[in-house]
């Protein structure tokens, strides 16, 4: 199954997904660093996100979980010349090459890369930081849940909030799975059920050349 997904991801990128120089330059540069590509959004899902913050007319986004900044890209090129992104990386090594792959891509949109775990890099900004308008979650999963409530209190009405990686090959289902970031995935389930502060939420199972995984999306109330 999973030769024949990568060969239609394949096929959905050979026919919609425009070849972009920045973005193969960062998949290159990542790759020859010796960085594995898995850990980053696969083009198609990239292409997801870019029309999220499109139609939404989006101009600050956060991201939390850089890597090599591929994802960051996308994220960016979507955005009007003077928008904003915010991007936390935990790990040194992923957050200096993101960096690079930031400054050798040289785009006009302002992208600031934070180094640190999440929740404290967010809680240490400004009482008065101007929320954002899309929120992409794509870091450690044992943590979505304080990711998710950090994330609202830096939100407005409209926000549109994605969290990656939440199906996680349907380990969430498997009652023998209690890893740490499984529970933390199944807790924030537990959260974006009916939370007060969602006006609508789903979950989306993705196939692929990343396996089989999952979205899910909030609209801030």
């Amino acid at each position: 199954m999973q030769e024949m997904w990568s060969e239609i991801d394949d096929f959905i990128d050979s026919h919609l997904i425009p070849e972009d120089p920045i973005l193969l330059q960062t998949l290159e540069n990542t790759a020859q660093k010796g960085f594995p590509d898995h850990l980053a959004v696969a083009p198609n899902q990239g292409m997801l996100l870019q029309m999220l913050i499109q139609m939404n007319q989006c101009k600050r986004v956060l991201e939390l979980g850089t890597f090599a900044a591929y994802s960051t890209m996308w994220l960016a090129r979507a955005l009007p010349q003077d928008g904003y992104i915010l991007t936390i990386e935990g790990r040194d090594t992923h957050a200096a090459l993101g960096q690079e792959n930031i400054d050798r891509a040289n785009l006009p949109q302002t992208i600031e890369l934070k180094v640190g775990r999440a929740a404290d890099v967010l809680k240490a900004l400004p009482a008065d930081f101007e929320p954002f308008d899309f929120i992409f979650i794509d870091a450690d999963k044992q943590s979505y849940p304080e990711y998710l409530e950090l994330s609202l209190d830096l939100s407005h009405s409209g926000t549109i909030i994605v969290l990656d990686n939440v199906i996680r090959a349907g380990d969430i289902v498997n009652p023998e799975n209690h890893k740490p970031s499984i529970e933390g995935i199944r807790e924030t389930f537990v959260r974006l059920k009916n939370h007060p502060r969602l006006l609508s939420c789903t979950a989306l199972q993705t196939v692929g050349s990343k396996g089989h995984d999952g979205f899910a999306i909030a609209i801030v109330k």
